[in-house]
């Protein structure tokens, strides 16, 4: 287990976030995450987000920080000023939240709670909303923040990912730990929920799921391989504010995924466009006629001399998004692609 947590966290600079709500599956990854840094040497730093939106969150909050002390472990609560009932949006508060209290402490990567369970989960939720077999794939050990610009420079690890929601329930009891049961985990008005619900009991059925998963994310490493190559050899920085993109060569689907990836980056998105979007752009860009040119997600796009460039579209009073940070977010998704974090 303890190699899950150097894998992750290995490279990674500053102490090392730890997101815990007080729930089981947060509570155990404290627990792991603190005989780690015991063993390794290494800094750790926890943080508690009160949404506002219930008035237990705060006793919560409370509940985890005495946790903390019992540990040594410092303990920040971070409180949303400006709630939303909408869990998109808290989601989105949460980890912009976190993201730049980590980076106020000099740290970059943020540990998450996320199981076995949430996989299997994520799994049937996509499945139902038709996502490709790179979705399907699940929830990725490391990725990049998924808030921005806020997230700059912060990574999030998941290295409890292929641990089971009651094992580590028993770890919990085991040592004495109590943790809180958030109602909402039983509203059966959220999709997660319902998904849940369906799963429990049905070990067989999350035997073969977490099965095909473990093969989806093997396709899906070499596929971002295969793109970081890509950027690595075939992007290049265009004047100060754009990138120039060889697209010759590439199979459709990877085409289509690395110029949405491109379009994300340089319109200042926390997600690509929509692929019913992106498909028909990548079709006109690698036919034999005549662009125009376009604009999608932000972003101005063009073609010259058999390459594409793509351009922050100005917005409101002449403002685009910001390309130095367009840059050091290429940077970034390119050495997670490449393996090179």
């Amino acid at each position: 287990m303890m190699d899950a947590f150097d894998r992750l966290c290995g490279k990674a600079s500053g102490p090392v976030g730890v997101a815990v709500s007080g729930g089981s599956d947060s509570l155990a990854l404290l627990a792991l995450a603190h005989d780690w840094a015991a063993r390794s040497g290494r800094e750790l730093v926890v943080f508690t987000v009160d949404h506002r939106l219930r008035p237990e969150a705060a006793d919560e909050a409370r509940h985890v920080a005495s946790l903390c002390a019992q540990f040594g472990i410092p303990h920040e609560t971070l409180v949303w000023e400006t709630p939303v009932s909408k869990q998109a949006l808290a989601r989105r508060a949460r980890h912009g939240l976190m993201a730049e209290a980590l980076r106020a402490r000099g740290g970059t990567r943020l540990l998450l709670g996320h199981t076995a369970d949430d996989q299997c989960e994520t799994f049937l939720m996509r499945a139902r909303q038709g996502s490709t077999w790179y979705g399907l794939a699940g929830m990725q050990p490391l990725a990049l923040s998924p808030v921005w610009p806020e997230g700059q420079g912060v990574m999030v690890a998941r290295p409890i990912l292929s641990r089971d929601r009651a094992e580590l329930q028993t770890l919990l009891s085991a040592r004495g730990i109590r943790w809180i049961e958030d109602p909402s985990n039983r509203n059966p008005a959220y999709e997660r929920v319902r998904v849940r619900r369906l799963l429990s009991g049905r070990s067989g059925l999350k035997t073969r799921i977490l099965a095909c998963q473990d093969q989806l994310q093997g396709v899906r490493v070499l596929e971002q391989r295969s793109i970081g190559r890509w950027m690595a050899e075939r992007v290049a920085q265009e004047g100060a504010a754009g990138f120039r993109l060889d697209l010759s060569g590439l199979p459709p689907e990877r085409l289509e995924r690395a110029l949405g990836l491109m379009l994300q980056i340089v319109g200042g998105r926390e997600v690509p466009p929509r692929r019913d979007a992106v498909q028909p752009l990548a079709a006109r860009l690698t036919a034999d006629e005549p662009f125009a040119g376009a604009t999608l997600g932000g972003v101005l796009i063009y073609r010259k001399g058999g390459n594409v460039q793509l351009s922050a579209e100005p917005g409101i009073a002449g403002m685009a998004a910001d390309p130095a940070l367009a840059r050091a977010r290429f940077g970034a998704i390119r050495a997670l692609y490449t393996g090179d974090t």
